[in-house]
């Protein structure tokens, strides 16, 4: 698997990866929240903003894309905005090569990320990798879930023992 930036040439696939993964991801927020954030955040227009306006990042391997993330340097505090792989591809270690690498494009930079409240395969997964969590916001409409914000202190500030995996 190759870790590589994403280019315009990759757009339609990572809109596939959006539509293969908001689905069984988010479908304890019901069917209003994942069209929304389909509509919203894997259009063709989005992805380009995001290639435009961060470093966006896919694992690739001979079949295709497998996952793709992002991370916004512009603020003074990094953000990770995506991070998903297809549903066939994880556990393989793509996701945590795609973070690691978006972690890499901060150095001695904290990163932060959003997940979704009720997904506790994300939340397992990053504090697995070292993110603590820092606040909820409450859903954007009534009824839907907390957004929960974690962040990633770069080695020199955690305390001793806490590893990023």
């Amino acid at each position: 698997m190759e870790i590589r930036e994403a280019v315009p040439g990759d757009i339609d696939a990572i809109i596939e990866i959006g539509h293969r993964t908001w689905p069984p991801t988010y479908g304890f927020a019901g069917d209003e929240y994942v069209r929304d954030g389909l509509a919203t955040w894997w259009s063709a227009e989005a992805i380009e903003r995001s290639l435009r306006d961060t470093t966006m990042l896919v694992a690739a391997t001979g079949d295709g894309l497998r996952g793709v993330g992002n991370i916004d340097l512009r603020g003074e505090i990094p953000i990770i905005w995506k991070l998903y792989v297809v549903p066939e591809s994880q556990g393989t270690g793509a996701g945590t090569a795609l973070i690691n690498a978006l972690i890499d494009r901060a150095p001695g930079r904290p990163v932060r990320l959003e997940y979704v409240d009720g997904n506790a395969r994300a939340a397992g997964f990053y504090r697995r990798l070292g993110f603590t969590e820092l606040r909820r916001d409450p859903g954007e409409r009534p009824g839907w879930p907390d957004t929960v914000w974690m962040e990633h202190r770069p080695a020199g500030d955690r305390p001793a023992g806490d590893r990023r995996g």
